[in-house]
């Protein structure tokens, strides 16, 4: 069940016109969280994480820490 809650969380931030733009992709690219936790894009699988990390009830440092650590080493 929370699986199914985190991939309809992923749909709502990830289909923002704004963000879509942003991180170039389109409603085409989003999946479950699983396969967006793979994305090569960086937005997608940025907002996985959150969403991931959050259900696991990872504190706001922890998330800032791990996601400023992939986008270093990824962007």
């Amino acid at each position: 069940m929370a699986r199914n809650n985190d991939n309809k969380m992923l749909q709502a931030v990830l289909l923002d016109e704004n963000l879509m733009k942003f991180g170039g992709y389109t409603p085409a690219d989003i999946s479950t969280i699983e396969q967006a936790l793979d994305s090569d894009n960086y937005v997608i699988n940025v907002v996985a994480q959150i969403i991931k990390r959050i259900g696991e009830g990872a504190t706001e440092k922890e998330l800032w820490k791990e996601i400023n650590k992939y986008l270093m080493d990824n962007v």
